[in-house]
């Protein structure tokens, strides 16, 4: 059994972000849960739920593209925010959590506590957002 080292900057909170991520872990799951039941999708992939959403629309394709695409965009963020829990949790427990992605410096503790998902420190996130902005 490996013991992960972790960092002295995080010993306090470590235990915190832990169950902060693992508790919105769980939650997300329900929330996906919801969203295709109330689908009437029986999967957890989102072509599945699409499937449904189309299957159930008694009005046919034309008359609710919008709810659709509202269900779809949802289920795509939590998708996206599911992976990002869980490779914070894979950082967590290995030892990589709290550096940044991009510079390697460390990640604020008040940040990792405000946005327990974040990869990198405030100027290297603002770094990035700009990049992306201009393109």
């Amino acid at each position: 059994m490996t013991t992960t080292q972790i960092p002295s900057r995080l010993a306090q909170p470590w235990a915190q972000l832990e169950s902060e991520l693992m508790t919105r872990e769980r939650a997300l799951a329900s929330e996906w849960q919801a969203l295709a039941e109330q689908a009437g999708a029986s999967g957890e992939q989102r072509t599945e739920l699409a499937h449904a959403l189309l299957a159930n629309d008694p009005e046919g394709v034309r008359h609710h593209p919008d709810d659709r695409e509202l269900a779809l965009g949802r289920a795509d963020a939590l998708h996206a925010e599911q992976v990002a829990i869980g490779e914070a949790l894979l950082a967590l427990r290995d030892g990589r959590y709290g550096a940044c992605a991009d510079c390697g410096e460390s990640i604020p503790v008040e940040r990792l506590l405000a946005q327990p998902t974040a990869l990198r420190c405030v100027r290297c996130q603002a770094l990035t957002e700009q990049t992306s902005g201009a393109a």
